[in-house]
């Protein structure tokens, strides 16, 4: 092993900032396959410790708990060699192909999956599943295999859909940081909808060539888009009202002071700029309370921008009016210029069409633009 340290010294203290592009290439090809060599002799050796039970010399109850101890890794990573190593060790010639460099991790472990899975048809058809890994792109190596996985399945249809359906969930709730947090696992035909939807809410943003933000951060925006379109054309009414977005805030806060309550229904609280932002395109209900927050009397709901008032804008403006970018009005809202908290009028000629990253910068500017003039 003290070749293998000093060839990684060698590469540590080789600075790649005076290598040339074909160098570097050349350098990143031999350091993946070197990962690949490496993964295979690290799975080949954690098997080793396990058949032999050595894992129990240091009072470890099993192998998983052992390599993640001795790697510093987590259990799910550990597993995943513990498996791999399995696997590797009853299927020779794929060990072999990772090992010389011939088969990259990624292709390896798409395999082996299959081999876990089906170990004696696998053994049957792995001239054929190699070829595949040999000819076919990484995409399309993971299609062949799933396809070819599906098949070995005595009911390969509906049987695995339910299954899949049966395990679904999705889980979504607040952090304390006031953010929130989603997770999910989908069916393959509920997570075609969800990608589908997602990528069509996403492809007004990826025309804008000003929008160079991650895509998990457009991605995030455009399921928020989603949900808004679904809230405003819900069919029914919960507990007597249209499911929307609840805000409560307070005059106060709205008129830059020190206010009591700013704050969404789910989430708690925002600040006073979200909620202007919120504000400009809302349907609104105020109430009057006492110093004890008790309701004295309340008001009429009032929308601020029409249906009809919408389409006007959605004709003149084209989409968002923020100088470069070319969002669809059904991804804008309508801005009132001056804010309709600023008592500014729900007229088309005071309002304007502005996208929702747009409409947050806008109100964001105006509001440190206020804060400035009052300082002055």
């Amino acid at each position: 092993m003290g070749g293998l340290r000093s060839a990684l010294e060698e590469l540590v203290h080789d600075e790649p900032s005076g290598r040339t592009y074909d160098e570097l290439r050349t350098d990143v090809v031999e350091i993946s396959a070197a990962i690949g060599v490496l993964t295979q002799q690290l799975a080949a050796r954690t098997h080793q410790v396990a058949v032999r039970g050595d894992f129990g010399i240091e009072g470890f109850l099993n192998i998983t708990s052992w390599l993640a101890a001795v790697t510093d890794t987590d259990h799910g990573s550990a597993r995943r060699v513990v498996s791999l190593g399995n696997t590797l060790n009853e299927h020779h010639e794929l060990a072999r192909r990772l090992a010389s460099g011939d088969l990259s991790c990624s292709r390896v472990r798409i395999l082996a999956r299959a081999a876990t899975g089906h170990p004696d048809q696998y053994r049957q058809h792995e001239e054929m599943l190699l070829g595949f890994a040999d000819e076919l792109s990484l995409e399309d190596v993971r299609r062949a295999i799933d396809y070819w996985s599906e098949l070995r399945r005595r009911h390969p249809g509906e049987q695995t859909a339910q299954r899949q359906r049966d395990s679904a969930y999705l889980h979504a709730s607040p952090t304390l940081g006031g953010m929130v947090r989603i997770d999910g696992l989908l069916d393959r035909e509920l997570g075609e909808d969800v990608l589908t939807a997602l990528d069509a809410a996403m492809a007004p943003q990826a025309r804008d060539s000003s929008d160079d933000r991650p895509a998990p951060l457009r991605r995030a925006e455009a399921l928020g888009h989603i949900c808004r379109q679904s809230l405003n054309n819900h069919p029914g009414v919960i507990g007597g009202h249209r499911p929307h977005v609840s805000l409560i805030v307070d005059v106060d806060t709205l008129d830059g002071g020190v206010g009591r309550r700013c704050e969404l229904g789910h989430v708690g609280t925002i600040t006073p700029e979200t909620a202007r932002r919120i504000l400009c395109d809302a349907e609104v209900s105020w109430m009057i309370v006492n110093t004890e927050s008790v309701p004295l009397a309340m008001g009429r709901s009032v929308r601020t921008a029409t249906p009809a008032q919408l389409r006007a804008l959605a004709v003149r403006d084209g989409g968002c009016t923020w100088p470069g970018c070319d969002r669809p009005p059904a991804w804008c809202d309508a801005h009132h210029d001056p804010a309709w908290t600023d008592n500014g009028y729900t007229d088309v000629d005071k309002m304007r069409l502005l996208c929702r990253p747009h409409h947050t910068r806008t109100h964001t500017k105006n509001h440190t633009e206020n804060n400035t003039v009052r300082r002055q």
